[in-house]
């Protein structure tokens, strides 16, 4: 009963800490929203002035980009993909279509934007995006559901670099510092986002090792001499 009680508390502690990074997550993506995406509904703002020249290529950029946001929060929901398999699998192909679409797109609006430095990091960040995705895609299709929940792992936070760059540079003293808080700000979040999944990954597979109980194997009996 004792070890029920701790398998317990420890799937809940789980979960609690789960989904408290993605309710965290959920309120910057509101709070970038209302500061700053919202101005495109006004005609005289400055980024509805600055995207109007190319307005269909940020629409194709930016509705798969907010569609691969929303869903790839709720396939880390466990009792979604038990409960509703078929749901779990529909809505991560829809995830990879936006992936496919949304991250060559980035790199193009970039290129078009002509900021050098902000180009290269849409362009890691792009292909990021992908090969995560794309990997995360083979293992499932391969049948490797483990290394496909952590390739999936590897290839959400290269979405969430949209959100936590802007919320980060709404920051006042990032804003004062103009071009190069940005750059800094978007190439820090970029390495984040390659790095800690992998650290995540390797922090709960050390966890699992540890709580698994050791098995002693006896010593075989002696024969005794005659």
């Amino acid at each position: 009963m004792a070890t029920i009680t701790t398998g317990a508390v420890r799937r809940k502690a789980s979960f609690q800490a789960r989904h408290a990074i993605l309710g965290v997550f959920a309120l910057l993506t509101l709070f970038v929203i209302l500061t700053r995406d919202r101005t495109l509904l006004d005609s005289h703002s400055f980024l509805r002035q600055r995207y109007s020249a190319f307005a269909w290529l940020m629409v194709l950029h930016g509705l798969p980009g907010s569609l691969a946001l929303m869903l790839g929060m709720f396939q880390f929901s466990n009792r979604l993909r038990q409960r509703y398999l078929g749901v779990h699998r529909m809505m991560g192909r829809i995830y990879v279509g936006c992936v496919l679409i949304s991250a060559p797109t980035a790199v193009v609006v970039s290129f078009v934007l002509a900021t050098p430095t902000l180009l290269m990091a849409s362009a890691i960040q792009s292909v990021g995006w992908l090969a995560t995705t794309g990997t995360g895609l083979y293992c499932a299709r391969s049948g490797n559901i483990q290394q496909h929940r952590e390739w999936m792992m590897r290839s959400y936070p290269f979405a969430m670099v949209f959100v936590i760059t802007r919320a980060l540079n709404a920051v006042p003293a990032i804003a004062r510092m103009g071009l190069i808080g940005i750059e800094t700000v978007v190439w820090t979040v970029i390495a984040w986002a390659c790095l800690l999944p992998s650290l995540v990954i390797a922090w709960q597979s050390l966890a699992t090792s540890r709580r698994r109980p050791k098995v002693r194997i006896a010593p075989s009996p002696v024969a005794p001499r005659t």
